[in-house]
């Protein structure tokens, strides 16, 4: 989990509000439980918050923190997503880091979307070009952190990808 947050923490300052929420998502879902990749999805988004209002210089209006909360429903949106996708598909283990990827992706840019309508966005903002570049950020992330996580589980110092996504705990 700190290895995620400390990845995020990068990427923030490499991409400011680009953050890979998607990948971090969906690796989340695969290896957390569901309660923990909530907190996660959140520690991440939270992080990305705090290096940018700290040190980008995001500004302190009320639409830049409305999309801040946004971004952050979105990264729950990203867990939510690749569980449901998982849970859905009954995916075998070789198909869960595709489908769980996807299903985060989708949900995380329909949050974005329907944030865009109600905040309002650039005519660019969901061009091809920019989806594409957004899918791409989050797909090499996600198979670098993927790839991390598996070399991390194999000596001892990470989960393993699950074989199943645990549901939600009910009260």
């Amino acid at each position: 989990m700190g290895a995620l947050v400390a990845v995020a923490a990068l990427t923030s300052f490499a991409l400011a509000c680009g953050m890979p929420f998607a990948a971090i998502g969906a690796l989340a879902a695969l290896t957390l439980g569901w309660r923990d990749a909530v907190i996660l999805a959140g520690l991440a988004w939270f992080t990305n918050q705090v290096i940018g209002f700290g040190f980008l210089d995001y500004p302190l209006d009320t639409l830049t923190l409305a999309w801040g909360l946004a971004l952050g429903l979105s990264a729950i949106a990203a867990v939510e997503g690749a569980m449901l996708s998982i849970r859905l598909l009954g995916a075998t283990s070789l198909a869960r880091l595709p489908i769980s990827f996807l299903g985060a992706w989708a949900s995380q840019q329909a949050t974005v979307f329907v944030a865009s309508l109600i905040l309002g966005a650039s005519d660019t903002a969901f061009a091809p070009s920019v989806l594409w570049f957004i899918f791409w950020t989050n797909a090499v992330a996600f198979l670098v952190l993927a790839m991390a996580q598996m070399i991390g589980a194999r000596v001892g110092l990470a989960r393993p990808i699950a074989s199943a996504v645990r549901p939600p705990a009910t009260a």
